[in-house]
């Protein structure tokens, strides 16, 4: 059983988007949250919004960013800096968060370390694509 609290962060309606793709495919997942900033929304508002949804228990919290230097990626890393609780991880995708969802355990080093290999992992051209470009 998975022993952390998960939020994807991102623009717009992307986190809601990855969080209702991975659940096509893991099925309901409990502890998850999905905040999107949303245009003329402030930085300020964004962070009532992302420190709502990580709460304020013992329990460790990851939250999954879309965009590394974007705004909820920089609300998130600054809480993640106030709180050892709070891990921020930036450039998230579909295998990374189907992966995290399907974690057991605590969220540790090396949970993280795996969860950034699937990410880039899951980043590939198919050959096919790579010849025919040479052409």
């Amino acid at each position: 059983m998975r022993a952390f609290g998960i939020v994807i962060a991102g623009h717009g309606t992307l986190p809601a988007a990855l969080l209702s793709s991975t659940e096509l495919i893991c099925g309901p997942i409990a502890d998850t949250a999905a905040i999107g900033l949303e245009p003329g929304e402030s930085p300020d508002h964004y962070t009532d919004a992302l420190r709502a949804a990580i709460g304020h228990g013992a329990r460790r919290v990851l939250v999954l960013c879309d965009l590394l230097g974007g705004t909820p990626f920089n609300v998130a890393s600054a809480i993640a800096r106030r709180s050892p609780r709070v891990v921020c991880i930036s450039g998230v995708n579909l295998a990374m968060a189907v992966e995290a969802v399907l974690a057991s355990g605590e969220l540790d080093d090396g949970l993280v370390e795996r969860l950034l290999e699937v990410g880039r992992d899951g980043i590939t051209e198919t050959e096919r694509h790579r010849t025919s470009r040479a052409s």
